[in-house]
């Protein structure tokens, strides 16, 4: 197995888990929602709702990444761009919605396990996603010489 190969495995690998780990926390705050309303607190119901939302539709796009670099068979630049912009947006998030907070939501105070470990996932998926790129920038320079 070359390099490329296992530089990419370990993307989608990482993705994949990403994806995952994000459909955990939906349902962590489905069940906290649930909680809530068992106790007749109906005040955070659209807050429970949009954090809901964003956690399965964030890990819906990992694995939709994932296909799309299964799809291109690993040589477009493209997904693996995307890929790094949607890393980003989502750290950026996570970092506004604990210090200046976001609409709706408003400021997070806790930090979790699975918030950590995402983040850091993330982060191995921008590094690899350029690392990547950049051998198929080198792999294509050499066949076009």
């Amino acid at each position: 197995m070359t390099k490329n190969l296992l530089i990419i495995y370990a993307l989608c690998g990482i993705m994949a888990i990403t994806g995952i780990l994000y459909f955990l926390v939906a349902y962590g705050e489905y069940t906290d929602w649930m909680e809530l309303l068992n106790f007749g607190i109906h005040d955070e119901t659209t807050e429970k709702q949009v954090e809901i939302t964003l956690f399965i539709v964030s890990g819906l796009i990992y694995f939709g990444l994932v296909l799309w670099l299964l799809k291109t068979r690993f040589i477009k630049r493209l997904p693996y761009i995307v890929t790094i912009l949607v890393s980003i947006a989502l750290i950026s998030t996570y970092i506004a919605s604990r210090t200046v907070g976001v609409p709706i939501v408003g400021v997070e105070l806790y930090v979790g396990k699975l918030d950590l470990i995402s983040k850091i996932m993330q982060i191995s998926v921008i590094a690899l996603s350029i690392v990547a790129m950049y051998r198929i920038n080198r792999l294509v320079y050499s066949f076009t010489k």
